[in-house]
């Protein structure tokens, strides 16, 4: 395996890579190592208050400051105050609280400089150690590359997420708070984590309205229990929940399991924990966001608390389909880094997808995160990106070059007054073959892959992953199953292409970052009938749905009573395939409807019927048993 250096620079990182990625093999082999380069014994605590008391979850400096294993530093938390008046607490400034400073760890937030330079700010007056808080909610922690000055950094250096900077923050305004890092163990002591520690939904952002049926959007819950601590753990468990609350609306549980059998984790070791699949058909049918919530359990109390729990969101849209998660504005890709190669070369990123109810449908735009260093800016640059069709002619879920074609390209040339550094990029996609704006799907249940790039020599942009959206588990389960497919991969990197069609050379040329199986964060905009637009499933304040019998033989019976008259009804009974089977439209204007559907020659198994308003819709599944 060829690797290259590792550096890191503000929100960006150069990244080590593997080449000549085999596609199955490697990711499995992966996802079974990923805990064999831990380092058990470090751990960050806050000791004081009480309120926060606890061990946190953290990302580390990588290869530079102090090796945690080394020591244990304690001191109370001071946060890092500067000149700057619109960013006084990220740490790229004069520090102007120098003397609270010193002996003590200081607390800054992440942005604007890089992570090295925070650190050896706060070093050179005084601090004895560096806690960096993340700043976008629900981006968990990173690691941190050396970036320019990570050689002269000797104290730790650590990264807490945004939510638990807010909490050590607020208790810090009402007195002192008392924090360790380094090398410190308990008796008993299990931990996940957010990312790599856990299984994650199938996607980060999905359509709601392709949720037709059982099988659509399925998730596994799992999460792999690490003991960190000095005693073997036994009747080892993890419990799962999994919530979904609806835009503008409140949560609602509909999973709660625990592992049945309890294991054994020795010291130093870890233990995947497989939980039942759980499908969303029937509790999510409306744009919002999903919750999976895991804790990892054992017969001993556990001391530390707080890192053997672990949430993993996802999102259901209108439009738009990724691997990543929805930002907080409803509309972009959530980026929790930026990445590119670690040898200044430039590269395009692809990730793959399955469509499965696109016939008809426009992709019309592509959006991802692009990054300069500064002092550059993305003035005048003008990155790209390609829509390619994949046909799996020898049936293998792999795909080679003679397998991909074009669909559609497009730019977009940023301003050339433009001084940021980082920008979401929406780039509209033209016809490959008509010039047409987007790109029509032919048919359902077809293979694409997302490209982007910047191809000028000027600049080696990076471009945007969320890490929090880490594929290593699900993946895994379905190379076990032996389902696994390229479209299944969170992105590969192309450094080429082929000769006689230009289209990307996996043959031949293309790679992973090492260590990284997070999506790179690229959404589709899909427009169209195969996309229902709007949060239109109505509420029991809107409309009552009643279905009976169920079980149901011969006759099933319904009545729908709502709020508001509606200028007719429709009526869908739909298979477990999610094929049409019946329609019936009652064209009536009125607040009351009824019907009765024969259903005697239908075979035994669940069917849903979905009835269709004006205003929106409410489906109910039932069961044929003769």
């Amino acid at each position: 395996m060829n690797t290259i250096f590792l550096h890191s620079l503000i929100n960006c990182k150069f990244i080590v890579q593997s080449k000549n990625y085999y596609m199955k093999k490697a990711l499995h082999l992966l996802f079974l190592s990923l805990f064999a380069a831990s380092s058990y014994g470090q751990a960050v605590v806050v000791n004081s208050p009480t309120s926060i008391a606890g061990v946190y979850q953290f990302g580390v400096a990588t290869a530079w400051g102090a090796d945690l294993l080394s020591n244990v530093w304690t001191a109370d938390a001071v946060l890092v105050q500067t000149n700057n008046p619109t960013t006084p607490t990220q740490g790229c400034d004069t520090i102007v609280n120098k003397a609270e400073i010193a002996g003590k760890i200081a607390l800054v937030d992440r942005g604007t400089c890089n992570f090295s330079f925070k650190a050896l700010n706060a070093q050179d007056y005084g601090a004895i150690g560096c806690i960096i808080f993340n700043n976008a909610p629900g981006a968990g922690v990173a690691g941190m590359g050396a970036g320019t000055f990570g050689g002269s950094v000797t104290i730790p250096v650590v990264m807490l997420s945004y939510e638990d900077g807010v909490k050590i923050k607020e208790a810090l305004a009402n007195g002192a708070v008392n924090i360790s890092i380094g090398n410190i163990r308990f008796a008993n002591d299990l931990a996940t984590n957010n990312r790599e520690g856990v299984c994650h939904a199938p996607f980060g952002t999905y359509p709601f309205s392709w949720i037709k049926k059982t099988g659509d959007l399925e998730l596994t819950p799992g999460a792999t229990a690490t003991n960190k601590g000095n005693n073997l753990a036994s009747n080892v468990k993890v419990n799962g929940k999994i919530s979904f609350t609806p835009t503008g609306g409140s949560p609602s549980q509909f999973y709660d399991k625990t592992s049945a059998d309890g294991v054994f984790v020795e010291v130093d070791s870890s233990y995947d924990l497989f939980l039942e699949p759980q499908d969303l058909f029937g509790h999510a049918s409306t744009t919002g966001k999903g919750s999976i919530s895991y804790l990892i359990s054992s017969d001993s109390s556990e001391a530390s608390g707080g890192d053997n729990a672990a949430v993993s969101d996802f999102y259901l849209s209108n439009n738009l389909f990724s691997k990543a998660r929805l930002a907080s504005n409803g509309r972009d890709p959530f980026i929790t880094n930026n990445y590119r190669r670690g040898d200044g070369t430039n590269a395009e990123y692809v990730t793959g997808f399955k469509i499965p109810y696109g016939k008809g449908c426009k992709i019309d735009t592509i959006l991802f995160n692009m990054a300069v260093s500064a002092p550059a800016t993305l003035a005048g640059l003008t990155p790209e990106a390609t829509l390619y069709g994949w046909q799996d002619l020898n049936g293998d879920g792999d795909a080679t070059n003679d397998e991909l074609s074009f669909l559609a390209l497009g730019t977009y040339t940023f301003d050339a007054a433009d001084a940021r550094t980082s920008a979401v990029v929406r780039v509209p996609l033209e016809d490959f073959n008509t010039s047409d704006p987007g790109y029509t799907i032919p048919d359902d249940n077809i293979g694409v892959f997302v490209g982007v790039r910047y191809s000028g020599t000027d600049q080696t942009p990076f471009f945007g992953f969320d890490e929090g959206m880490d594929y290593s588990c699900n993946n895994a389960i379905r190379d076990a199953a032996g389902t696994l497919a390229i479209t299944d991969l969170p992105y590969l990197g192309i450094t080429g292409y082929d000769a006689n069609t230009g289209v990307p050379d996996l043959d031949n040329a293309a790679f992973t970052f090492t260590g990284l199986t997070s999506a790179l964060a690229v959404s589709m905009v899909f427009s169209g009938p195969c996309i229902i637009v709007g949060n239109d499933q109505l509420s029991e304040l809107d409309a009552q749905l009643s279905v009976y019998p169920n079980p149901v033989k011969d006759q099933l019976v319904v009545g729908l009573s709502l709020k508001e008259n509606s200028s007719k009804v429709v009526y869908n009974i739909i298979d477990n395939l999610g094929r049409l089977i019946k329609q019936e439209i009652d064209p009536n204007n009125s607040k009351e409807y009824r019907a009765r559907f024969d259903v005697h020659n239908l075979t035994n198994g669940q069917y849903h019927l979905q009835v269709r308003t004006d205003k929106g819709y409410k489906q109910f599944s039932f069961e044929v048993m003769k």
